[in-house]
């Protein structure tokens, strides 16, 4: 058989008529998608390698800051450490906030992916149960990494906090 390349758009789904051989409606792949997920991959690989590198010569910086002054050494990596833990909860919140927008738009449609939504490969449309499966594992995993992303950094926070005040010198007890 001779699949035909007519595409429709039907409920925002870049469409072919139907996956012959199991009678389901596919999504077209997205190619600037994959184009710009490619490109956020590559630049999330050179600041990650960065830094790397920025990490190993602050903390050569910090090892000779502690022969000169422990408490000092010890306020600034806290602060490092706080920083970083404000920064890295950003991206659990913001995938956990798609998923929990994913998984709404799909209870509410009846389809996974829901419509309108772009994806990176040729991809089937789930209907009916199947769809309302995937809407409670996206809500799931919302739920986990909002959860994450929330206490993670203050656990680190609290931590870092009792860590700066027992610390012996200004500050500490």
């Amino acid at each position: 058989m001779v699949r035909r390349e007519r595409r429709s758009s039907v409920g925002g789904h870049l469409l072919l008529p139907l996956d012959e051989r199991a009678g389901r409606k596919i999504i077209r792949a997205d190619a600037t998608l994959r184009t710009v997920t490619l490109i956020s991959v590559a630049v999330a690989l050179v600041l990650g390698s960065i830094a790397f590198v920025y990490a190993e010569s602050f903390l050569r910086d910090m090892k000779e800051l502690a022969q000169e002054s422990p408490s000092q050494a010890v306020a600034r990596v806290g602060l490092v450490l706080k920083v970083l833990a404000v920064g890295m909860s950003v991206i659990p919140v913001a995938v956990g906030a798609y998923l929990g927008r994913v998984a709404v738009l799909t209870w509410r449609s009846g389809e996974f992916p829901p419509p309108g939504t772009r994806v990176l490969r040729d991809t089937a449309v789930t209907t009916g149960p199947g769809s309302r499966r995937w809407a409670m594992v996206a809500l799931i995993l919302a739920l986990v990494l909002l959860a994450g992303g929330i206490l993670i950094p203050l656990v680190t926070w609290n931590l870092v906090e009792s860590l700066l005040y027992s610390a012996p010198g200004p500050g500490g007890v």
